[in-house]
């Protein structure tokens, strides 16, 4: 009896070879973003796998989800898992990490997570890339703002100048006008002469 369960044990031992440190029960997902997936493996173990979620309460995810398809396992010790399309599943517990050989054989898992919880994220990152937008729109409404206080001020400057030259002309012709009421004066002077003269002349 002890030797067949020493040989049970050697046996789970080389086929649980990697060791997944991440999720665990202290280290939970939460149901927003990407979520972090980190693992321990040797130089005998297998060099990839794919990502699987499961839960043995179906009724908290009725089947088992895909997560990543093909992991690279010798190029770096974590992966960065996505969202899936649908969301992450129903907040809970008792979810595990399967490091499976593939994405169509989740029978032959190389290694599983602890039992850890997902719980509610939040969506700080979002509200900060909103704000920046916003005042990046807001700046540009400023820019715009002053270049057209800069084009009014033309134009007034523009007009100051037209009044400028119409009071000179105005000026120039009022000189015109005093010349010709004195040359009237002078020849009315000349006809009154002259006809007093005749008028001297019959007597």
């Amino acid at each position: 009896m002890f030797s067949s369960t020493l040989v049970c044990l050697s046996l789970l031992s080389s086929a649980f070879a990697i060791q997944v440190t991440r999720p665990s029960l202290t280290q939970g997902w939460t149901n927003k973003g990407a979520q972090t997936v980190s693992w321990d493996r040797v130089s005998t173990d297998a060099t990839n796998f794919s990502v699987v979620l499961t839960n043995l309460d179906r009724k908290i995810l009725a089947s088992d989800v895909v997560l990543v398809a093909l992991v690279d396992a010798q190029s770096a010790s974590t992966v960065s898992v996505p969202e899936p399309s649908g969301g992450w599943p129903t907040i809970g517990g008792s979810y595990r990490v399967n490091l499976v050989k593939s994405s169509t054989e989740q029978t032959t898992i190389y290694a599983q997570s602890t039992e850890f919880n997902i719980t509610a994220g939040t969506g700080t990152t979002s509200g900060t890339t909103s704000g920046t937008v916003s005042t990046a729109g807001a700046a540009s409404t400023g820019t715009a703002a002053g270049t057209s206080g800069s084009k009014t001020g033309s134009t007034t400057t523009g007009s100051t100048t037209d009044s400028s030259n119409s009071t000179t002309s105005d000026s120039q012709t009022a000189p015109n006008m005093g010349n010709g009421a004195s040359t009237t004066t002078l020849a009315a002077g000349l006809f009154t002469g002259v006809v007093a003269l005749l008028g001297a002349s019959l007597l």
